[in-house]
């Protein structure tokens, strides 16, 4: 019997008993729906905290903290930046000195505080974030945090009110003396804020800095002998940090990068999707009763039908696939039945439940936040599953088939 009369006789059979395979097929179909949805939960928290709450330049940060080994470990040096440069997939290198700074702006508003000195070209290539403005393509040009005009305030208490971008600023720059006795290196320049820093993403953070570019500098001597405040790398995509945080590794670098912590917590979320996967598989493993109900009843009304092709020749294992093939059928359908409305489940259970969690708890979720998401991964694997279930729920009925005796079966005595 070739493949394609197997398919037809497996069809005018179903079509004979289309209510009982229909729900056979509801009953598969309801089972790989709950696989689905309960597993798309750890799929769509991972991808809200993993994916989206940890998104673009901080994921793709990688911290340095000094290089050696032991007890031997030094700070940054200008050496040290050209070989943190030198890894695959390293898109930029920034580099932050920290000077005491004192702002001065027209109409009598000043402030003091921590002055950032930066290569603004490489914190350009990492993405520095902005809510406003530009980044600084000038000597005297500066980008300042998003709190930075909170800090300003007249003599008398009057706190700034108007727009930093494009305000012109006169800036203080001062290094104190390692001694304490000889005279504090200062330079003022005349500077321009040309951009504000994006708003921090907790709530609790104040950023309140002021960067300036290291080609303001009138002169070298205000960093000699300074050590780095910050120093980042950065790799060209989150799926990159991990092979550059090895290689600085390996050239003795002390490195951390939130790629660290987002391992620790993929292993929570892949066990928590083995759970939850193991216990939607249960739902389907219960409909697999349905199967080998339909099944076995299926093997009882086709006795005459299998004492026939029996009687022809037809090899027991043509038999046995043949109920196979049904079972299949069964199993791929409900799949192909489920994976839709679990489609259609999840896109609805991201638009209600945000509304109900404000209402319930006052607070809005966070924007981007998927309660719900269905990977490709998640839905090859549930029709994966709903089919061998099938597939093993009617390996008894179609044993059973090729065990029917010819003579019993033409007679109808079984």
């Amino acid at each position: 019997m070739k493949a394609k009369d197997r398919i037809r006789f497996v069809r005018q059979n179903m079509g004979k008993n289309k209510s009982r395979i229909a729900m056979t097929v509801l009953a598969t179909a309801m089972g790989c729906t709950f696989l689905i949805m309960i597993a798309s939960v750890a799929f769509g928290l991972q991808k809200s905290i993993v994916e989206d709450a940890l998104h673009g330049r901080k994921v793709t940060q990688i911290e340095v903290a000094g290089r050696g080994a032991g007890d031997g470990n030094r700070a940054i040096t200008t050496e040290d930046i050209n070989v943190l440069r030198k890894p695959d997939y390293v898109k930029a290198v920034t580099v932050r000195y920290g000077l005491i700074g004192h702002w001065e702006l027209k109409g009598g508003y000043s402030a003091d505080g921590m002055i950032r000195v930066a290569d603004m070209a490489e914190e350009s290539k990492s993405g520095l974030p902005l809510s406003e403005g530009r980044l600084p393509q000038a000597p005297d040009e500066a980008v300042v945090g998003y709190h930075f005009a909170s800090q300003l305030k007249t003599k008398d208490g009057q706190p700034y009110t108007g727009t930093l971008v494009n305000t012109a600023v006169s800036a203080t720059l001062t290094l104190p003396s390692p001694d304490g006795k000889s005279p504090d290196k200062t330079e003022i320049h005349e500077m321009k804020i040309v951009g504000v820093l994006e708003k921090p993403a907790r709530e609790y953070m104040n950023d309140s800095s002021f960067i300036a570019d290291l080609s303001a500098l009138q002169s070298a001597q205000l960093l000699s002998g300074l050590e780095p405040s910050e120093v980042s790398v950065y790799a060209t995509s989150a799926n990159k940090v991990t092979k550059v945080s090895k290689a600085l590794r390996a050239e003795q670098f002390l490195v951390y990068s939130v790629a660290d912590e987002l391992k620790q917590m993929d292993v929570v979320f892949l066990i928590m999707k083995i759970g939850l996967i193991f216990v939607g598989t249960i739902a389907v493993l219960i409909a697999s009763i349905g199967i080998y109900n339909t099944m076995t009843m299926a093997v009882t009304e086709r006795a005459p039908d299998i004492g026939i092709m029996k009687a022809i020749g037809a090899h027991p294992k043509t038999i046995r696939s043949v109920f196979l093939l049904e079972s299949f059928g069964i199993g791929v359908f409900g799949a192909i039945i489920g994976t839709a409305v679990a489609y259609v489940l999840s896109t609805l259970v991201n638009i209600i439940v945000p509304p109900i969690v404000k209402a319930s708890l006052d607070s809005n979720v966070p924007e981007g936040f998927v309660f719900s998401y269905i990977p490709w991964t998640l839905t090859a694997l549930s029709i994966l599953i709903s089919a061998g279930v099938a597939i093993l729920s009617g390996l008894r009925p179609a044993a059973r088939a090729t065990g029917i005796d010819v003579l019993r079966a033409l007679r109808r005595d079984l």
